[in-house]
């Protein structure tokens, strides 16, 4: 019998036993059933005082009390849909009670039932002028905001799973103003502060408003008079330090971190101070207080994982390999450990095991948005664009929150030559960040892709005020003033960029590039043979000279150097496509045919790679064979929109199915194909 049933049976029992009337007086019973109620909450049994208080109110529907203690038990289980019901009801019942109306309007709130919680509000109001909550609530209620714990809650939640940090620190989506009633609002919370002066939540809830609405300076002073009121106040300290990372003032908040890690004694925000350390340089100070979290059973895995982060980052590559592997030979499925393992792979280049490590943690999780974020990342890597695309729109169904997947979105379409939906992404990062670089950079590119300047241009010049420092931020405004067709610009910004960072091919290839199209092309192999002579183990260099190779003219040096690269990183998929079009040029089929068949071995989902061998075997007069690749092409992509056109063609003149060619003729004519 399970516990539950048990727990019916015994109060159903008790009840008969203890009282012999239960059916006969449901006065005593009610109160019987309250009592066994009040009894297993104390036991801190709360799913058995559920049913309890339950037979109450069924017993008596307007039992106020009941109500109330079956609200508080639910809520104790975390039952929030039951526990905003039965509060609602209760207050219904005890309009008098100012705590309970207060109650049923936090939850109100948190429905974003802003006009009910308002109402909630002054009820308790009109039984309690004085109330510090019920203003607090009616504030929140006016403005349409959640509580400040839960906004610094959701914020901190933000910075502790979102991949690109930087992003969740500067986006405030957890504080949102709903209702515009400004005015009223203020006036509430200040109506709060002036009832109780030394109370630090009124201060927070003043500052919580101003925070929301953007009065940045306001919300600080709020929260930094918080603080004094009670310095050890867990919730003032731990708003003023995430108020300083939003703001990126991270050096202000150390104090902050310091005070809820000593006072609150709890692993999680010990945490947080270590990351706080790690994020601003202070290695050493970082692991000394992970080493003695990963003490601990239940922190050593998180303190563990944080280790190897920091070893990577001093390029201890061997050692933060290590410290994970001692992490998955005792927990193999901590998905925490595999998102590592997959990025330590994934800057070792070894896309194999990033994409093993990466596929395992989705796996284990598949509703964990770093785990899918690290998927998309190594497919991107790899160069599976489309299972990259699925896997950044995955993490946004999972967290809209997540700013840096519509920037990999953006970016992707551009490589896929979709600058439309490259504008709609960048756009969407943008509106949810305002002047974030990298988006204006796509935005900008998009744009001139298109070949509308004049929209670029603005976007241009915001990137040249963003990245002075930056060799990667110079090198993006070279290519834009490169495809604005400003020469002398584009050179003066890769020069720049080089003078930064000499092994930034960005820029190399940018001048290349301009070398090129202003006819000199000594220029352009003395510029490569340069860079050759000190390095010529750099797939991405030798990758380069062989595009400059094949625009020269130079066929012997392109195969040579495509070669190169393949022999020093299999996994170069883009090599294997250059080199296959190198052989489908020079008419040398079977060979171009066995660099498509890798590319199709390594990316066995991708539909390009079949179609491209399906049309070298048609150029070789292999219909039959062609056809296999066609349909292979066609089962991973059933919009794959040149492996129909084809496939129809062949099945049209071998006489065979007319009724599936027409078909297939169709889907290849149908716009929502792929391209």
């Amino acid at each position: 019998m399970s516990r539950t049933r048990i727990a019916v049976a015994i109060a159903t029992f008790g009840c008969l036993a203890a009282t012999g009337a239960c059916r006969q007086d449901p006065e005593v019973a009610k109160r019987e059933y309250m009592r066994s109620g009040d009894q297993y909450a104390a036991q801190r049994k709360y799913r058995e005082a559920v049913i309890q208080y339950r037979n109450a109110v069924q017993r008596d529907s307007m039992f106020g009390a009941a109500r109330l203690k079956l609200a508080e038990a639910y809520e104790h289980l975390g039952d929030v849909n039951n526990a905003r019901a039965e509060y609602a009801r209760a207050a219904d019942l005890l309009p008098g009670n100012p705590d309970v109306q207060v109650r049923t309007a936090s939850y109100l709130l948190l429905a974003r039932q802003f006009e009910d919680a308002e109402a909630r509000a002054d009820k308790a109001l009109a039984v309690a002028p004085n109330n510090v909550e019920a203003q607090i609530v009616k504030g929140n209620a006016l403005a349409g905001l959640k509580d400040l714990d839960a906004a610094v809650a959701e914020i901190e939640g933000a910075i502790r799973e979102n991949p690109d940090r930087g992003a969740s620190y500067g986006n405030l989506g957890a504080l949102e103003l709903a209702r515009g009633h400004r005015d009223q609002a203020e006036a509430a919370f200040k109506k709060a502060i002036e009832t109780a002066p030394t109370s630090v939540r009124a201060r927070l809830a003043l500052a919580n408003f101003y925070w929301s609405t953007g009065n940045l300076p306001a919300a600080e002073r709020e929260l930094k008079a918080a603080v004094p009121i009670d310095p050890k106040d867990i919730a003032a300290n731990r708003a003023l330090a995430v108020f300083y990372f939003v703001t990126n003032r991270a050096s202000d908040a150390e104090p902050y971190l310091k005070t809820v890690a000593d006072v609150s004694k709890q692993a999680g925000d010990r945490f947080v101070l270590a990351d706080y350390y790690a994020s601003t340089g202070r290695s050493g100070e970082a692991k000394a207080l992970l080493q003695e979290l990963a003490t601990d059973a239940q922190g050593f895995a998180a303190a563990t994982v944080r280790l190897s982060a920091i070893a990577a980052r001093a390029g201890d590559t061997a050692g933060a390999h290590k410290l994970i592997d001692q992490v998955l030979q005792k927990r193999p499925r901590n998905v925490e450990a595999l998102v590592a393992s997959a990025t330590l792979f994934l800057e070792d280049k070894n896309y194999d095991q990033a994409l093993v490590s990466a596929e395992e943690a989705v796996r284990t999780d598949p509703r964990s948005v770093s785990a899918q974020f690290a998927l998309a990342k190594v497919h991107g890597a790899r160069q599976d664009w489309d299972a990259a695309v699925a896997g950044f729109g995955e993490v946004l169904r999972l967290d809209r929150r997540v700013n840096a997947a519509r920037v990999e979105l953006a970016r992707l379409s551009l490589v896929k030559g979709k600058p439309d939906d490259a504008i709609q992404f960048a756009q969407e990062a943008l509106a949810a960040q305002p002047g974030l670089a990298e988006a204006n950079m796509i935005l900008a590119r998009a744009m001139l892709t298109k070949g509308d300047s004049e929209r670029a241009a603005p976007f241009v010049s915001q990137l040249a005020k963003d990245a002075p420092k930056s060799a990667s931020g110079r090198t993006e405004l070279g290519q834009l003033y490169a495809l604005k067709g400003d020469s002398k610009s584009a050179r003066s910004a890769f020069e720049q960029a080089l003078a930064m960072d000499s092994t930034n091919i960005g820029a190399l290839a940018g001048l290349l590039a301009l070398d090129v199209q202003a006819k000199n092309p000594a220029a352009a192999r003395a510029r490569i043979d340069a860079r050759l002579s000190t390095n010529q183990n750099d797939p991405r260099l030798l990758l380069l000279a062989a595009r400059l190779s094949t625009a020269l003219g130079d066929t012997n040096a392109t195969e040579r150097w495509l070669r190169r690269v393949i022999e020093l990183d299999p996994s170069q998929l883009e090599a294997y496509t250059l080199l296959g079009k190198f052989y489908a040029s020079q008419r040398r089929l079977d060979e171009a045919r066995a660099e498509f068949e890798k590319v199709a071995q390594q990316r066995p989902k991708s539909s390009t790679a079949r179609t491209v061998v399906g049309m070298i075997l048609q150029m070789q007069n292999r219909p039959a064979e062609a056809q296999v690749s066609y349909e292979k092409a066609l089962s991973m992509d059933p919009k794959a929109a040149v492996a129909a056109n084809n496939l129809a063609w062949i099945y049209a003149e071998s006489g065979g199915n007319l009724d599936v060619a027409l078909g297939l003729a169709q889907t290849a004519k149908s716009p929502c194909v792929r391209d």
